[in-house]
């Protein structure tokens, strides 16, 4: 798992999920292209390409806070956090990117409202 941290990759989506409150709102097919780039020690930008669903921004960085500060857990990578306020300017700007250690699900934390977006596909490059 590790080596996909702090690295740049592609994953390619086929299908999402959406979550609020822990219930399922939306699912379905998509054709998406997650690119990743780390911009330098403590940034990585997000690229959602081709088929994106609504409510979630194509463009967004998040911060890399480091090994030792709990970007790597027991079962996936953390890029981001979850703020202490729930109130975020932008409610489509994802605030949380988890890597699972399965390398085929990649999830999306969005807030105002609280809610994740999960894509399940399969990573074509890691560098």
């Amino acid at each position: 798992m590790n080596q996909a941290y702090n690295k740049n990759f592609i994953f390619k989506a086929h299908s999402f999920e959406e979550y609020a409150n822990g219930v399922c709102t939306r699912k379905g097919s998509v054709d998406t292209t997650i690119v990743a780039k780390v911009l330098n020690g403590s940034t990585i930008a997000f690229g959602l390409l081709d088929d994106v669903p609504a409510g979630i921004n194509s463009r967004f960085g998040l911060p890399i806070f480091g090994s030792q500060c709990g970007d790597i857990l027991e079962d996936r990578i953390q890029y981001g956090r979850i703020p202490d306020s729930f109130s975020w300017d932008d409610p489509n700007e994802p605030v949380v990117c988890n890597v699972f250690n399965n390398m085929t699900c990649i999830r999306f934390a969005l807030m105002s409202p609280l809610r994740i977006v999960e894509f399940y596909g399969n990573f074509l490059d890691i560098q």
